[in-house]
């Protein structure tokens, strides 16, 4: 099988390599997969991916590509398992989070009773400080590795400048739609869009108050603050 993920940006070509490494597992095929990159650091991922897996990956660069080419064996590997001391998405890999569960019939599960899922705060349009340049990237990396988690989280809260990713012409839309579809309830503080005057933009989700957003930070399990 062959992915062609040259010119995609962290983390898509991870994500890429992982469904399809799944989906060849769900059929039994045993056969290489083959994926197409345009970035070095893509190729450091994709083989740290194959590292967590138990095997190992070729690497090949031609004309300005280099082409990934994972074993058979690779297939019927469970990410984040052997092979490896640094996975993706650790403090050893910092250049790109990659989801830790790729598998079919995971990617549709949503948090339920049993299992509530992490609250996920995002206060800020952009990830980290610095160049807000950078972290609006980084930001839209974050969002869409969150959308395709086995495990999405139960809650995303936005407010201050946080507000802008809800709003129409924001280029993460689509990714908090998905998260909205997996089960996941996008909320947006209200006093925040009013004051940014883009209340009629809301364009995923509903609407939130400050009360609601101290609840959630202060109700048990995970609270995450991007």
């Amino acid at each position: 099988m062959q992915i062609d993920a040259r010119g995609k940006t962290c983390p898509q070509p991870v994500v890429m390599a992982m469904k399809a490494l799944s989906a060849l597992a769900e059929s039994g095929a045993a056969e290489p997969l083959e994926v197409l990159v345009s970035e070095r650091v893509a190729v450091e991922n994709l083989s740290r991916l194959a590292a967590s897996r138990g095997t190992a990956a070729s690497v090949e660069e031609k004309d300005g590509c280099w082409r990934v080419l994972f074993s058979a064996d690779a297939a019927g590997g469970e990410a984040g398992t052997g092979g490896s001391d640094v996975e993706p998405g650790t403090a050893g890999n910092p250049a790109c989070p990659a989801p830790a569960v790729a598998d079919a019939d995971a990617a549709a599960a949503a948090p339920t009773a049993e299992t509530p899922g992490a609250t996920v705060l995002v206060g800020r349009n952009t990830l980290g400080s610095g160049s807000d340049e950078l972290g609006a990237v980084l930001m839209r990396g974050v969002l869409y590795a969150l959308s395709q988690r086995g495990e999405v989280p139960r809650r995303v809260i936005f407010f201050n400048s946080g507000a802008y990713l809800t709003s129409a012409g924001s280029d993460v839309l689509e990714d908090i739609r998905e998260l909205e579809r997996r089960g996941t309830e996008v909320l947006t503080c209200g006093t925040c869009l009013d004051y940014l005057g883009i209340k009629d933009q809301l364009a995923v989700g509903g609407v939130t108050n400050l009360y609601a957003l101290t609840e959630a930070m202060m109700e048990p399990g995970k609270v995450i603050t991007l």
